[in-house]
């Protein structure tokens, strides 16, 4: 009997239904079917950009149950015959796809794609300098029109605070990640205000990230001058160009870098990634994407360094993709929290 062949949409649909593309062997399989053809990786960024909707879409009923089915239909263990169960989770993905196509048309998930707006009076707080303006919570990410015509994406758990008076367009990053495609008025200049520094465009596209005080912008088109005015005349203002980034410590002098683009963006996508890092520090960064939070009691755990690439709000395939290379293991301690322990005696 001839089996059937699948296409290149139904095989991303096939490894997209699997919860363990984390380990070997199906690892190196889902490698090699990425590597063989740019079909296959078109099919697979569409499939994760379709599959990406209804994570946000928690309190739809409808998408919820179909994500469950689809998630169901995943293939069974590669000791069973599974060809039917590959084409069942290639047909369920494709049903929440093109629900989730048609819905998007039709509006029903802007609801997710609005930050909370905690002003009280729009029009008045957008010109004066005060609080938080629009804010996102963990797991939430945003995208903000100004009046002006700039776009600002928020990541999660993000606060800016906007004030456009005086012929000026000033923002505070209060906390968190944002990327700022900037409106051009070379009448208006544009400028982004965090812990200290001041970021100045006219038109251009650049990120400006927060991360326990430290300051990291990474310019993606244009250029802007970054500044420190309470540093005094002393210190000129630094120019950046695309694909540098500027980073500061707390009180530190920073430094201009090459940047990778994709990697600085790859948020924007729903990934995250650490090259590197403290492992404290990355479990950090993901735990602004979930309600599920991850905690590390043990200094020589947090101290631990890690690199790679991780899907946002999936803390479980994190614990199991850091242990394979970490000699931590990951533990429950309740519903909504983890903990990273050592593995050594």
């Amino acid at each position: 009997m001839t089996r059937d062949v699948l296409t290149p949409a139904q095989a991303a649909a096939r490894w997209l239904a699997r919860d363990d593309l984390d380990q070997s062997p199906q690892r190196e399989q889902f490698a090699a079917w990425l590597e063989a053809n740019e079909e296959n990786r078109d099919a697979w960024t569409q499939a994760q950009r379709m599959w990406n909707i209804f994570d946000d879409a928690d309190d739809s009923d409808l998408i919820a149950a179909m994500a469950r089915g689809a998630r169901k239909a995943g293939p069974e263990p590669a000791a069973k015959p599974f060809w039917p169960q590959l084409v069942a989770a290639s047909i369920a993905v494709a049903a929440v796809s093109v629900t989730l196509f048609f819905g998007a048309q039709q509006g029903w998930f802007d609801h997710a794609a609005k930050p909370t707006q905690v002003a009280v009076n729009e029009a008045a707080s957008l010109t004066a300098v005060g609080r938080a303006d629009y804010v996102t919570g963990a797991g939430q990410r945003s995208i903000v029109d100004l009046p002006d015509g700039t776009r600002v994406t928020l990541d999660a758990d993000s606060a800016v605070d906007v004030a456009f008076a005086g012929g000026r367009r000033d923002v505070r990053l209060l906390k968190g990640h944002a990327f700022f495609d900037v409106a051009h008025d070379r009448a208006r200049p544009f400028a982004v205000q965090a812990v200290g520094r001041v970021v100045t465009a006219l038109g251009t596209q650049f990120d400006v990230r927060l991360t326990s005080g430290a300051l990291r912008v990474v310019l993606a088109e244009g250029s802007v001058l970054v500044s420190s005015p309470s540093e005094g005349r002393s210190a000129p203002p630094i120019r950046l160009s695309p694909g540098q980034a500027f980073s500061a410590q707390p009180g530190g002098v920073g430094k201009v870098t090459p940047a990778n683009l994709d990697d600085a963006l790859a948020w924007k996508q729903g990934v995250v990634e650490f090259r590197d890092q403290p492992l404290s520090e990355a479990v950090g960064v993901l735990n602004r994407y979930t309600r599920a939070q991850i905690v590390i009691k043990d200094p020589k755990v947090a101290a631990l360094r890690v690199t790679g690439v991780f899907k946002t709000g999936d803390v479980k395939r994190f614990g199991r993709s850091v242990s394979e290379v970490l000699p931590v293991r990951m533990v429950a301690r309740d519903a909504d929290t983890y903990e990273l322990v050592s593995t050594r005696r």
